[in-house]
């Protein structure tokens, strides 16, 4: 076995450390910026109402009966080095479907849902509870672009002004590879804006959206009407079959709450994202009174004061 001396293992992990430090000052997300560092039991009673609430979805679909599927055996199950995979899943591998695994680079190593990280290393399982939810169909033209956010969970997020765009870089056979980039400012409106990255893709009916606060995808749970010119989406919710966190996205604030709000409002709580016992107290309405257009006369301002102080 290659032993390595201590003093070269130290110096990597200090070469590392101040190399996501440096990505940091010069406005580069490493997973960790714009989210909340909380307990791991917190928030622990509303998360669980969204894990009922995920129970009671599959219930309502008379294909998902819960009760019959537990008592039925699986028809066979495989190892990989010893640990169980949910025969027939396709998404059991890591970063495509899964989890993606702790240490991966940029990437915060734990999920915002306590849930999540339970199940998070069995092979399988994250593809085969999201397989049991409704799954829209998601047409990506009507997907790409850019989307501002207008809804958040303040005990999992911490972001401000924030945007995400989806552009589709693969088309084989009816599956798509997407590009996600996310701008956002960790700090305040006037802080320095960070920008962020993920991937995403959609396989048949499936919706895997990666992105570095969250080692577990996200899915695209709800989506709007097409807007009659452009023919794209006016707003979209991202969340995950744990239905926590959730993220809601529009083209234009303006007329998202002049037209989409109270649409939306109703379409989470149909969805079992927002119910009588949580209430409204798990999203956040993003406020975007305060945010100016990023210039590069401000990234310069803010590099320097992250350096100098």
């Amino acid at each position: 076995m290659l032993k390595l001396p201590i003093n070269l293992i130290l110096s990597s992990i200090l070469v590392l450390k101040i190399n996501a430090q440096l990505l940091e000052i010069f406005g580069l997300s490493t997973g960790d910026s714009g989210t909340v560092n909380r307990p791991i039991f917190s928030d622990l009673a509303s998360q669980s109402m969204g894990l009922i609430n995920y129970l009671r979805t599959v219930q309502k679909d008379p294909k998902h009966n819960l009760e019959s599927k537990l008592k039925k055996p699986f028809d066979g199950m495989n190892f990989i080095e010893g640990i169980p995979i949910l025969p027939g899943m396709t998404g059991n591998l890591p970063g495509a479907g899964a989890c993606l695994p702790k240490g991966s680079p940029l990437i915060r190593d734990r999920s915002p849902s306590f849930f999540q990280n339970i199940l998070r290393n069995i092979p399988g399982v994250q593809d085969y509870l999201v397989g049991m939810l409704p799954s829209p169909k998601v047409d990506v033209k009507a997907l790409e672009g850019r989307y501002m956010w207008v809804l958040d969970t303040p005990s999992a997020s911490n972001r401000y002004c924030p945007t995400t765009e989806f552009q589709v870089k693969a088309d084989i056979e009816k599956s798509y590879g997407l590009t996600v980039q996310e701008k956002f400012r960790p700090n305040g409106e006037d802080s320095g804006e960070k920008v962020g990255f993920g991937y995403g893709i959609i396989h048949k009916d499936k919706t895997y959206i990666y992105i570095q606060d969250d080692p577990c995808p996200y899915q695209i749970v709800i989506m709007g009407p097409r807007n009659q010119r452009t023919g794209q989406y006016e707003y979209l919710v991202l969340s995950n079959w744990a239905r926590y966190p959730i993220i809601g996205l529009a083209r234009d604030i303006r007329h998202f709450y002049k037209h989409y709000k109270d649409e939306m409002e109703n379409k989470l709580e149909s969805a079992g994202l927002i119910n009588d016992v949580t209430g409204n107290s798990n999203i956040r309405y993003v406020d975007w009174s305060k945010c100016k257009k990023a210039t590069p006369l401000s990234y310069v301002q803010n590099v320097l004061t992250d350096l100098f102080g």
